[in-house]
């Protein structure tokens, strides 16, 4: 009986990795909208041209982007945010990801 419980778990837990990944098609919107979202509190805070609407303009529609165009922001906003200046613009958005 024991061995027949370990099987189920087992069984259990490869059916479960498997439902928690989502294919790049699927939307995730995690990482690239925090990243936004960071980056505009960072533009708020050092009082950049347009940050107060920063969040409404930028960051409104990253919950839908798919796995790659996700990273795509990621990678953008996390530049943008770690400029010396971050009102600066010399961070480049890499689009092709989110055809």
């Amino acid at each position: 009986m024991k061995n027949k419980w370990i099987g189920v778990l087992a069984l259990l837990l490869a059916v479960s990795s498997t439902v928690g990944c989502s294919s790049s098609d699927d939307p995730s919107g995690g990482a690239g909208l925090s990243a936004c979202n960071a980056y505009c509190d960072a533009a708020i805070a050092a009082s950049c041209p347009d940050s107060a609407t920063c969040k409404a303009d930028e960051c409104a529609d990253l919950d839908k982007a798919t796995g790659a165009c996700d990273t795509a922001f990621k990678t953008y906003y996390d530049c943008q945010k770690a400029q010396a200046n971050v009102c600066g613009q010399t961070c480049s958005l890499d689009t092709s990801k989110c055809l």
